[in-house]
């Protein structure tokens, strides 16, 4: 008899430990849902296999605006370590019908050393952008140099290869002529999420110069920002990262810094696991990059 209400004194402290679980886990996502606001959502995407799907097929079928060519080009810059090559095999991971994962453009992860050349890669399966890899603007010490050169840059007149490091930009024009396939049309200025708080006021107003020779050159331009995941964001609620308050006050900051509107700051990941990229990494990078495809020749239409 003794045992028997041994028995059911543990089913129920058993039973009780149970539900104690399950209401700590409850108010765990309560909690964690007041981190969220959908008022102050700048990018209202629905992540799932349909829109990937209508992502990928908008940018596979791309048609570049009239006088650009077969396709446009799409110059990736931020600091050393931002992420700009990465961002570029996770849209090449995300534009694969499978979401293979591509790993074509060395990183710092990459065990291959690291050369200060600027590069171009074309998506396999969208052939009308040529994405543009380059070395990190903080890499090259003279402030001067390294604003001549992006000029350079989107003005089409650095070849492919180019050893940023050793280019001399006070050279005569003559040796640097416009390449017309190589002008650039948009710019990911790429930064890190994790790290853009602490980056100093000298590299901050370096920044601020950077991006304003881009709107003197009339050249669409976004910021997207890597590493969301570093941001403490459950990975149940990824679906749900531009309605993360942190991640919002975020894009405040970067918006008063940048002087951009919060709609052309984009989150995205560039890590992940196994031989396939996931379906919200991949939403993420393709609605950044077809936002910018799309606003491309909007801006290029109406600058005509």
């Amino acid at each position: 008899m003794q045992g028997k209400h041994q028995e059911e004194l543990l089913d129920t402290l058993d039973r009780v430990a149970q539900e104690m679980e399950e209401s700590i886990y409850m108010l765990s996502d309560v909690v964690a849902l007041t981190s969220y606001s959908a008022e102050d959502d700048v990018h209202r995407l629905t992540i799932d296999a349909k829109f990937l799907e209508l992502l990928r097929s908008k940018l596979w079928d791309y048609s570049p605006p009239k006088g650009c060519g077969d396709y446009i080009n799409i110059l990736l810059f931020g600091l050393e370590g931002a992420g700009k090559s990465a961002t570029i095999n996770t849209i090449l991971s995300a534009l694969d019908p499978g979401s293979k994962t591509i790993t074509s453009v060395p990183t710092g992860l990459n065990p291959n050393p690291l050369k200060p050349e600027f590069r171009s890669y074309t998506p396999y399966f969208a052939k009308s952008l040529k994405l543009w890899d380059t070395a990190g603007w903080n890499a090259i010490n003279d402030a001067v140099k390294a604003k001549e050169i992006l000029k350079m840059i989107l003005e089409g007149r650095i070849p492919e290869k180019t050893n940023l490091h050793g280019l001399n930009p006070d050279l005569e024009d003559s040796n640097y002529q416009v390449i017309p396939e190589n002008i650039i049309h948009g710019v990911a200025f790429i930064v890190d999420l994790d790290t853009i708080d602490n980056i100093s006021g000298d590299l901050k107003k370096r920044f601020q110069d950077m991006q304003m020779i881009v709107v003197q050159k009339h050249i669409y331009r976004i910021v997207i920002g890597t590493k969301f995941d570093r941001l403490g964001i459950p990975e149940k609620y990824n679906n749900y990262i531009y309605q993360y308050k942190p991640l919002q006050e975020k894009f405040e900051k970067l918006s008063e810094d940048t002087g951009m509107e919060q709609r052309s700051l984009f989150a995205i990941s560039n890590k992940w696991k196994g031989d396939t990229i996931d379906q919200t990494r991949c939403v993420l990078i393709l609605h950044a990059l077809e936002t910018m495809v799309r606003n491309i020749n909007e801006h290029h239409r109406t600058a005509k």
